[in-house]
């Protein structure tokens, strides 16, 4: 059973660097909405830094704001966002999903030319096939 996260608790920093990207938010964006400092956020998110109870209140009012909702569960706690694939692909940090989303929809990529969105190439070197042993 997955409940409201507490109002009366501090969200941890792991779920407001989740609940920042999910919204796809940089620290910088999420400090002026806040009005923290982006060193805070930065520490906060990695745990270098515990911080007070009423800058996590406004960590939380501007994410709960941006439309992320904080969940508790048995054991599990956890973020999630009030929007659509094709908004979250919008607002997105990375290119192709910010690629992806700028379309209407998938009817439309068809239309401008048929193509299927290849695989990504893998990064690195290649690796070498490995061969059995020879007998």
């Amino acid at each position: 059973m997955v409940n409201g996260f507490p109002a009366d608790e501090p969200i941890p920093g792991e779920l407001c660097q989740a609940a920042r990207t999910m919204l796809g938010l940089s620290q910088r964006q999420l400090a002026e909405a806040a009005g923290v400092s982006k060193l805070y956020i930065n520490d906060f998110e990695n745990g270098f830094r515990r911080i007070a109870a009423k800058s996590v209140a406004k960590l939380r009012a501007a994410l709960e704001a941006g439309g992320a909702r904080f969940v508790k569960g048995d054991g599990c706690t956890g973020v999630v966002t009030e929007m659509d694939r094709p908004e979250f692909e919008r607002q997105s940090r990375s290119p192709e999903r910010r690629e992806r989303g700028a379309g209407s929809d998938a009817d439309g990529a068809e239309a401008e030319g048929g193509d299927r969105q290849q695989a990504p190439r893998p990064r690195g070197r290649p690796r070498k096939a490995s061969l059995p042993p020879a007998a």
